[in-house]
């Protein structure tokens, strides 16, 4: 199956960061998914997420983001998110629903034949995308 990897450094103006900016940390990490999406012809868009939270996240605290494709519906699929930190301890946990849309009707369509492609083999998605826009 495909997936993503981002390194972030969290930043927080208090020791301990918000659950609220580690959505934004998350959405961060599936920008390489929607750019996917765009690149094939269809959009996708956040319709479902949960996440959850296992440990505490500090200001300069280290964290990888493993974000991989789980399953594919007929008008969306679903990634899950992993979160490390320097300590290699999980820290958060997420499951992400993105629906596949018309970029112009703004309706559902069937999730493309190239998002489905990407649950027969380990890909680097990014990598991917880094060799087919140079």
């Amino acid at each position: 199956m495909a997936f993503t990897e981002r390194e972030i450094i969290a930043q927080s103006d208090f020791y301990h960061v918000s659950n609220v900016k580690l959505y934004e940390y998350l959405d961060d990490a599936r920008s390489e998914w929607y750019k996917y999406s765009v690149f094939i012809g269809v959009e996708s868009v956040l319709v479902h997420i949960s996440a959850d939270f296992k440990k505490e996240i500090f200001d300069r605290d280290r964290l990888r983001i493993l974000t991989a494709l789980e399953r594919i519906g007929n008008t969306s699929f679903t990634l899950k998110q992993t979160v490390m930190n320097q300590r290699d301890e999980q820290v958060v946990t997420a499951e992400v629903v993105l629906a596949t849309i018309d970029r112009e009707k703004r309706t559902k369509v069937t999730v493309p034949n190239e998002i489905r492609k990407l649950m027969e083999e380990p890909l680097d998605l990014e990598v991917y995308l880094f060799n087919k826009n140079p």
